[in-house]
């Protein structure tokens, strides 16, 4: 008897055909792989598109002015007349520039006296209102009215507060202290606008640290007290080390922020008197739009832009310092 054959599509035994069901399996498979392919594709595009209005707006109005300024540093030019190329001389001079010194110098004592205070001064106010106190809300949003202030309402408030018979004057009499010349003292004029710095910064950086201090777990501070740790330890080996990163960002922003502080002793100084409060974004609007050279203050861009990232490279290395 002869024998039959199989039924079609499945092949003898030992025949290199693949079964029926095998075959169509693996359409399925490569099917569903080209599938997940052009979903993933279709993802990047979509997350690359959201991408590009976001870094074309980066390029055309940050990095491509940041070129700009640069080039404009290596020449001579006055607003009339083409540039002249004159290479590194804008730099060279401002190294010797008295004017150009101390006003970095200026800029320095700002930073150094408005942030320092306004670093302790956010970390206890969000602290306080990190406790759970009565109307603790209201609180805070009248901590936070500085910050909502328009800069030039500021300047404009302080200086009639530091009037000779402003209220500030007024709450130093109460206190047995004679009236302080504020804005026509070379020694008092800059503390003024220090202390105008202080006033409005203080409550921005307040809620990064509130955020901060919200973030850390309470088992923590929980299992703390069960180990008998006082407030000190809990702030010194709980709060401290895990407000780091909080830290990093604020100190980082506020010296930023205070490096390119120009509308307030534009209206209320003037820079002067004597120079004392004309800080370097300040000489550097003056030396560009009074003056007519904006080689001079492209150049000292340049220079207050590298004080600016030589400043967060290191405080980035100090701080990522024993994280590993």
């Amino acid at each position: 008897m002869e024998p039959r054959p199989l039924p079609s599509g499945r092949g003898s035994p030992g025949s290199g055909d693949l079964p029926l069901h095998g075959t169509t399996t693996i359409v399925a498979r490569a099917a569903r792989r080209r599938l997940r392919l052009n979903l993933t594709a279709k993802q990047a595009l979509f997350g690359y598109a959201i991408l590009v209005p976001t870094v074309a707006i980066l390029l055309v109005f940050r990095f491509l002015p940041m070129l700009q300024a640069f080039w404009i540093s290596l020449h001579e030019w006055d607003l009339l007349r083409p540039p002249r190329f004159v290479g590194l001389a804008n730099f060279l001079d401002l190294l010797q520039d008295p004017l150009f010194l101390n006003s970095a110098r200026v800029s320095l004592a700002y930073v150094v006296f408005s942030c320092v205070p306004v670093w302790v001064l956010s970390l206890a106010l969000a602290m306080l209102f990190n406790r759970e106190i009565r109307a603790k809300n209201l609180f805070r949003s009248a901590a936070f009215m500085p910050v909502v202030m328009p800069m030039v309402v500021n300047a404009l408030v302080w200086t009639f507060m530091y009037h000779q018979d402003g209220v500030v004057n007024t709450i130093l009499g109460w206190l047995g202290i004679d009236p302080i010349p504020w804005l026509r003292s070379s020694t008092w004029a800059l503390w003024a606008i220090v202390i105008i710095g202080i006033w409005r910064a203080t409550p921005y950086y307040m809620v990064i640290f509130l955020a901060g201090l919200q973030a850390i777990p309470q088992e923590y501070y929980e299992a703390a007290k069960i180990d008998g740790a006082d407030a000190w330890s809990e702030f010194r080996h709980i709060t401290l080390p895990l407000l780091k990163p909080t830290t990093l960002l604020v100190m980082v922003m506020s010296v930023i922020v205070a490096m390119k502080v120009f509308a307030v002793p534009l209206i209320m100084t003037g820079g002067g008197p004597a120079d004392s409060t004309r800080v370097l974004p300040l000489f550097i609007y003056q030396t560009a739009f009074e003056f007519f050279k904006m080689g001079r203050a492209a150049a000292m861009s340049v220079f207050l832009f590298a004080a600016v990232m030589i400043f967060t490279l290191f405080q980035i290395r100090l701080f990522s310092r024993g994280e590993d």
